[in-house]
C-alpha cells in the first residue's frame, strides 16, 4: 500500500533525454542479463550502450516511451511500455539505432543473440499492451510506488482499450515474478534455450499476463 504521506506529493510526467543518466541505469538494472545478452557485451558495457540509446527518439528502449514518477520534482521511479501496434514500430527502430551506437564488430553476434532471443520470446496480440519494465531506485522501495506505477501501466492499457497486459521476466526473478503475482499477473507460457541459458545464467523467459476484461 502507498504510504499516505507520499500520495500527495508524486507526480507522473513523460521522460525527456536528460533523464538518460539515471533512467537508463535503473531500467538496465531490470534485467541486466537480457540487456547484456542482446547488446553481446558485459553488464558495464551494455549499461552504457543502453544510456546511449535511451536519448534516442522513438525505438523500444527509448525516453519517448518512458514515464517518470518523482515525489516533490525529485525522479524516484520509471515504467516503459506501449500497445501492440506501437510495440512492433518501436521494435523495429531499434536496429537502426545500434547500428548507430555499436562497433561492427559487435553486431555479427548481436544478431545471433537477438535471433536465439526470437526463438524464446512470445508475440503479442494486436489487443495487448506490453510492459517493457517498471523500476524503483533502491532508496524509495518497498513504499508502494511500485504498485502504483502498475496502476498506471494499467490505465492506460485501459485508455489504449487493450484486453491484456504482458510482460517478460527470467527465472531467476523470483522477486519479481511475486511482486507481480500479488498484483494480478500469472505466467502463460516459460520458454528457453540452451544458448540463452548458457551465456546469461538466467534460466529462460516467463511470459506474464494480467487481463484487464
Amino acid at each position: 500500500m502507498l504510504l499516505q504521506p507520499l500520495i500527495s506529493n508524486l507526480t507522473l510526467r513523460r521522460a525527456i533525454a536528460g533523464d538518460g543518466n539515471w533512467a537508463a541505469p535503473l531500467l538496465f538494472s531490470i534485467c541486466p542479463a537480457l540487456f547484456s545478452y542482446i547488446f553481446a557485451s558485459t553488464s558495464e558495457q551494455a549499461q552504457d550502450v543502453l544510456q546511449q540509446a535511451f536519448v534516442y527518439p522513438g525505438h523500444a528502449f527509448s525516453y519517448e516511451h518512458t514515464c517518470v514518477i518523482e515525489i516533490q520534482g525529485q525522479p524516484v521511479g520509471l515504467m516503459i511500455g506501449y500497445p501492440a501496434v506501437i510495440k512492433r514500430q518501436a521494435d523495429e527502430k531499434v536496429h537502426g539505432v545500434m547500428a548507430r551506437i555499436t562497433p561492427l564488430r559487435k553486431l555479427p553476434r548481436i544478431l545471433i543473440n537477438v535471433a536465439d532471443f526470437n526463438r524464446i520470446k512470445q508475440d503479442i496480440s494486436s489487443e495487448d499492451y506490453y510492459l517493457l519494465g517498471v523500476g524503483i531506485l533502491p532508496e524509495f522501495r518497498n513504499q508502494g510506488l511500485g504498485t502504483y506505477l502498475l496502476a498506471q501501466v494499467e490505465a492506460q492499457a485501459q485508455a489504449a482499450d487493450c484486453q491484456a497486459i504482458c510482460l517478460d521476466i527470467t527465472y531467476i526473478n523470483s522477486c519479481g515474478r511475486r511482486f507481480f503475482e500479488r498484483n494480478g499477473y500469472c505466467i502463460t507460457l516459460s520458454k528457453t534455450t540452451d544458448r540463452f541459458e548458457q551465456f546469461t545464467r538466467s534460466g529462460g523467459i516467463h511470459r506474464m499476463a494480467k487481463y484487464l476484461i
